[in-house]
């Protein structure tokens, strides 16, 4: 079976999800600075939630009996989040790294979203819904911590 423009979507959430998990890792352990114990609380709170949203994508390809990518290299493959080096840096320099990928993310969200909506996939799209709200409201926070 040809994999569906959808299928190939949430794919590609899975992987940028995987990569933004390590991602928030690593600023969560190599932030510094006056705001270090609010942002290392911060994204404590971000990878929580990606671990969160990671399974329900993937569990969601499964009920299609679509394929989730499972492997960090088949992950890194077709992420388009890059991963960033191991070292310390400035707390807000760090915020404006996750608000990159959060643009990107919301992004991507809606397209997911779109191919959803396109394949008759409700469940998919409420999913994408609740995504796209969390990501306005972590967006619009991270605006006003950077102003």
């Amino acid at each position: 079976m040809a994999k569906t423009k959808l299928e190939s979507k949430l794919n590609q959430y899975v992987a940028d999800l995987t990569v933004m998990y390590t991602k928030l890792h690593n600023v969560h352990w190599y932030v510094e600075g006056r705001q270090f114990h609010a942002m290392h609380e911060l994204f404590e709170m971000y990878y929580d939630k990606v671990t969160e949203d990671l399974d329900v994508v993937a569990e969601r390809m499964l009920q299609l009996e679509f394929k989730p990518v499972a492997t960090l290299k088949g992950a890194l493959e077709i992420a388009k989040i890059e991963e960033r080096g191991e070292e310390f840096g400035k707390d807000l320099d760090f915020v404006e790294i996750v608000r990159k990928d959060f643009e990107y993310l919301l992004g991507l969200t809606m397209e997911v979203k779109e191919e959803a909506d396109k394949a008759g996939d409700d469940p998919t799209v409420d999913i994408m819904n609740e995504f796209t709200a969390y990501y306005q409201k972590q967006l619009w926070m991270i605006k006003a911590t950077l102003a």
